[in-house]
This record gives structure tokens, sequence and C-alpha cells, in this order.
């Protein structure tokens, strides 16, 4: 069987970190072509994976129109996702993007409608549905090991926002990026436990800008900050399941915090992605034993990759866990209702 010839669009960290050396490493996949706006860093990532000159593209029109390209994998900032994601589809290929969709829930369902129209396989990158420990949770969850949930507690929290330097990117600036934190790391936590538990039905949330003002990337001159630090909300699940979280890029003391409680009649399940190949659980047996958590060990093995998942998606073979383009529009639709429950301090239904 042949190859499945990748062109990737956007060589920034989240390419070199997660897209391009799994992909690399996938079975029945090669990167053909890339794609950046930016020269330097095209052709520094073009040289490391060995991308020939006359496959390393400014224009991701002339990336989508190769003939050396089956399937479009999708890098770049929010505002450009949909867009690249359209022109694949409208020259018939396959695509995965990066999350969130775009930035409206009317633009990812126009490009959904599209896709479906052609029938052509997409996926949404939301790489946590690959860890072991969602996937131990989740067949605990349909085992019935907890119970009924009755409640959900997550909590995603970084300091990237205090990281020294740092310059005013794209994922500081609406224009582009529309969302902040809600979009860069609640969107994470909202398809996980659309995931695990059922759809979102109502959100509450509260957002706000802690570092104001940042220096220019092209200059030393201060710039507004205008997409959210923080985004705390509340939000009902299918079944009345009431949900907490805490999401945050100013947490000091936090590199990458993502940290899960669901609680159930019969017990808890608790999982940290820092430690992703283990959960802690605690089981209510009617004994009147101590209640306290035991932390298990999860296997790896016969966990689905992204990546792999990806490719196995276009040829009809996809692991029960891929998050497709119908999952990202679902998750578009609760950070547009986030930002609307914050800016008008209310409940919003879904």
């Amino acid at each position: 069987m042949e190859k499945i010839r990748v062109g990737l669009v956007g060589c920034g960290g989240i390419a070199n970190g997660a897209h391009l050396p799994p992909m690399q490493a996938a079975d029945g996949a090669v990167v053909t072509a890339l794609c950046d706006l930016d020269p330097q860093r095209l052709h520094t990532t073009a040289d490391k994976y060995k991308i020939a000159g006359s496959y390393r593209f400014l224009d991701y029109h002339d990336l989508v129109a190769s003939d050396v390209v089956d399937a479009v994998d999708i890098c770049t900032p929010n505002n450009s996702h949909c867009p690249i994601a359209m022109a694949a589809v409208a020259a018939g290929k396959p695509f995965c993007v990066e999350k969130p969709v775009g930035v409206h829930a009317f633009e990812a369902k126009e490009l959904l409608a599209v896709t479906e129209a052609a029938g052509l396989p997409a996926m949404v990158c939301f790489s946590y549905r690959f860890k072991p420990a969602v996937h131990y949770a989740r067949r605990l969850l349909e085992e019935g090991k907890i119970g009924q949930v009755i409640s959900v507690y997550a909590q995603y929290l970084k300091a990237s926002a205090f990281m020294k330097g740092r310059r005013l990117d794209w994922r500081f600036v609406q224009e582009v990026a529309r969302y902040g934190v809600s979009g860069d790391l609640a969107v994470h936590m909202i398809d996980l436990l659309a995931y695990l538990i059922g759809d979102f039905k109502a959100v509450c949330a509260q957002t706000g800008i802690v570092v104001k003002e940042r220096l220019r990337l092209d200059k030393d001159e201060l710039a507004p900050v205008d997409t959210d630090d923080y985004c705390n909300f509340l939000a009902e699940l299918q079944g009345d399941i009431p949900a907490s979280f805490g999401i945050s890029r100013c947490a000091i003391g936090n590199a990458n915090h993502i940290v899960v409680d669901l609680y159930g009649t019969k017990g808890c399940i608790r999982f940290d992605l820092n430690k992703d190949d283990e959960i802690q659980l605690c089981i209510d047996d009617g004994t009147g034993k101590d209640l306290s958590m035991e932390t298990i060990k999860v296997p790896r093995d016969g966990v689905p990759k992204q990546m792999q998942s990806w490719i196995d998606l276009i040829r009809q073979k996809p692991p029960a866990c891929i998050p497709t383009l119908k999952d990202g529009v679902a998750c578009q639709s609760v950070l547009d209702a986030l930002l609307e429950s914050a800016d008008k301090k209310q409940w919003v239904k879904l």
C-alpha cells in the first residue's frame, strides 16, 4: 500500500513538537511538503526533515494544490485554520487541524458541512484523548466502577503568561486567536469531559487578563493584550451533571498542571496527565473500609497515537477515540458560549 503523502502548514512549536516527529514515525505516511509564512522557520524545519526545496511553500494554496500532497496537516494560528481546511476540502484532500477548529462556531459549522458533503475524513487534534490514563478512565466509567457520576472537577494550570521576555505573540491578540486561555487550554478540558461524560448543556464563565501589556514582536513598544489569561467556569453536562473548571496561564508554580476528578455514587477516579500512565481510584464496596485513593499503573500498550490515528482515519480504520470534526464543532460552540457568558455575566445554554 502506498504511503499517504502529508503536507504540513505552520512550522511552529506545535508542528515540531507534536506533529512532525510522530508523523515521520507513523506507519503508512510520509511528510513530503511544508509551508510557513516565515522563510527562515520554513527552511530550518524543512532542512531538519529533509524536505526538497521545491516542496517548501510560503503560500498554503500552493501546498494544498501540490501533486505530492495527499492530505493536509494544519498547525497555524487559530484564524487561518478554517480557510486552510476549506482549501483542502476544495482540493479533495483529507485534513487534520489543531484545536480550536476556528475562531467562531459558525465558521466551524460551515467547514463541517462542506467536509461532510465532500465525504472527506477530518480530525481535530485533541491530543489528550490519546493518553493512557484517559483511556483507562473511560473504560472504568463504561464499566460503572464508580456508579453514577455526580460531579466533575477539572484544572489546567500553567504559568506561561509570566514567562520572562515573552512578547505579544498571536495567542495574546484577539484578531488572530479570538480566544485566549479558553481556546488554548480550556478547549482540551472541554473535549475531555465531553468524551468521558457527555455533551455540554450550559456554562457560566468568568474570564480576565492579568498581564495587560506586552512588547510587540517586531519592536520594543508595548501593546495591549486582549485575550483572556484565565477562564474559570461552571458547566452543566449531559445528565444534569455539574462540572467546575479552573483554567489559567498565570498560575505560578505550575508548568503544566492537568488534573481531572470524576466523582460517582460509588467512588472516584482522578488522573493527572503529568503522570499519564497512572490513575488514582477509590471505590466504596460497602464494607466500611478506609476510603482512600489507590494509585493504579495503566498500560500504554494498545493506546492509539494521535498522528497514526489520523492516517488510520484516512484509510478508514480509525480508533474509537478519534476526535472528529463534529467533536471540534461542539467544543467551538462551548467556547463561544464561554465568551458570551463572561461578557453578560450569566449562564448561557447550548
